[in-house]
């Protein structure tokens, strides 16, 4: 599996403005509870294509050994050579704006349906299914 975020240090790729704009929400109802919603979406994206999207550092047991590739990238192993779980961290360059979108349209899907997780968006939705494509790794 991907590993367990254990802190997350950087801003995120998509601020609340630019969320707002995209998904046209025109008041502060939601102020609050958008950063968190970003920060979920991204979590969201991340582990559907393995591209680091956002500083944090992560716990991984590989299976089988097997310490590369990472399961987020670009990432950097911060614990020594064979001690499990091993830790990195994402070192994400600029976010493509194409995962910026996916990450605003799952935003969007979590404050309408929060308790759905997002899996209408994730499994129903051919544009974000096009968007994370690219960029989405196949691990062996």
């Amino acid at each position: 599996g991907l590993g367990r975020q254990l802190t997350h240090q950087g801003g995120e790729p998509v601020s609340v403005e630019q969320a707002k704009r995209l998904l046209h929400i025109d008041h502060a109802a939601l102020d609050e509870e958008i950063p968190g919603v970003i920060s979920a979406a991204r979590e969201i994206v991340e582990r559907r294509t393995g591209y680091a999207l956002a500083e944090a550092s992560y716990e991984w047991t590989p299976v089988g050994g097997r310490v590369d590739p990472l399961p987020i990238w670009p990432g950097l192993i911060t614990s020594d050579a064979g001690v499990y779980p091993i830790l990195f961290s994402a070192k994400p360059g600029p976010a493509p704006w194409a995962l910026k979108l996916a990450i605003v349209m799952l935003v969007g899907d979590l404050l309408e349906n929060p308790e759905g997780g997002g899996e209408k968006v994730l499994h129903q939705n051919p544009a974000f299914a096009k968007l994370v494509f690219p960029f989405t790794r196949v691990l062996p």
